[in-house]
C-alpha cells in the first residue's frame, strides 16, 4: 500500500537497467554505485561517502558485492544480541542538491515506513525484539538516506514523491521501457551498554520496475530497496549468532 501523504522529497535518481528481463522480475535488486556525498573516499574507489559515519577508514569492500562497504568489529560475540533499538532516521542531502529543505511531515511519514520495514524484518518470527531503551543484549540501529535530492513541493497525488531525477530510457522490442530506482544508505550498529560501533555499511541497492513512468515516482516503488536492507542487516545478524535460517 502507498505511504498516504509522502511528498516534496527525492531519495535518488531514477535510471535505465540494460535487461528488460531482469527488469520484469518482481522485486529483484542489485548493486548499484552509493550516491557521491563530501565525505571521506571509500576504499579503493573514488566514491565520497555522505560523512554520516564520520570515519570511514576501517571500512573495507565486501567480496563478491560490488558498491558495498563494510566494517565488522574483529571478535565481537553476537550470540547475546537478541535485541534492537533503532535511533531516529537521518537525511543526508546531495551536496548539489539545488533545493535542500524537506518538510518535517514528509521527514517522519518516510521513517514511519522504514521503522516498519525492519521491524517486521527482525520480530516477525519472533527470533528479536525491538526495544526502546539501550542496555545489554541490544544493538542500537543509527542510520541514514544519503544523496537524498529534495524538490520543491506542488500539488501532486498523496502516493507520489515528486523527484529531480536524472531520467533515460531504452526502448526494447516489446514497446516496453524499463526504469530501475536506487537508493543510497550507511549505518552504523552500536552496542547497547559501551556505545561502540561493532558493525557498519554503506551501499545502495537498485529495485526494478517496468511501468512507463514521467516524472512520478511512488513509495511502493522504493520499498521493495528497503525490504533488501532490512533482510540484508537480519541476515548478517543471524550468521553472526549462528542461526540457521
Amino acid at each position: 500500500m502507498p505511504c498516504n501523504r509522502i511528498l516534496g522529497v527525492v531519495l535518488t535518481a531514477l535510471l535505465v537497467t540494460g535487461c528488460a528481463q531482469i527488469a520484469q522480475r518482481e522485486g529483484m535488486t542489485e548493486s548499484e554505485a552509493p550516491a557521491s556525498g563530501s565525505g571521506q573516499l571509500l576504499a579503493g574507489s573514488k566514491v565520497r561517502a555522505s560523512g554520516f559515519l564520520g570515519n570511514y577508514s576501517k571500512l573495507q569492500s565486501i567480496p563478491g558485492k560490488p558498491g558495498e562497504w563494510e566494517y565488522v568489529r574483529p571478535g565481537t560475540n553476537w550470540y547475546p544480541y537478541d535485541k534492537i533499538l533503532m535511533r531516529p532516521m537521518e537525511v543526508w542531502i546531495n551536496p548539489k542538491a539545488e533545493h535542500v529543505a524537506i518538510q518535517p511531515q514528509t521527514y517522519t511519514q518516510i521513517e514511519d515506513t522504514i521503522r516498519q520495514i525492519v521491524t517486521q524484518a527482525f520480530s516477525s518470527d519472533g527470533a528479536y525484539q525491538v526495544v526502546n531503551t539501550p542496555g545489554p543484549g541490544v544493538l542500537v540501529f543509527h542510520y541514514a538516506l544519503t544523496g537524498v535530492t529534495p524538490m520543491r513541493q506542488g500539488l501532486v497525488p498523496s502516493d507520489v514523491l515528486p523527484m529531480k531525477a536524472a531520467l533515460t530510457a531504452v526502448r526494447y522490442a516489446t514497446g516496453t521501457e524499463a526504469y530501475y530506482i536506487a537508493m543510497s544508505g550507511e549505518l552504523e550498529v552500536l552496542d547497547g551498554v559501551s556505545g561502540e560501533r561493532v558493525y557498519a555499511v554503506v551501499g545502495a541497492r537498485r529495485s526494478f520496475a517496468t511501468t512507463l513512468k514521467g516524472e512520478e515516482i511512488t513509495w511502493d516503488e522504493l520499498k521493495d530497496t528497503v525490504t533488501y536492507f532490512a533482510h540484508q542487516w537480519r541476515t548478517r545478524l543471524d550468521k553472526g549468532r549462528g542461526i540457521a535460517k
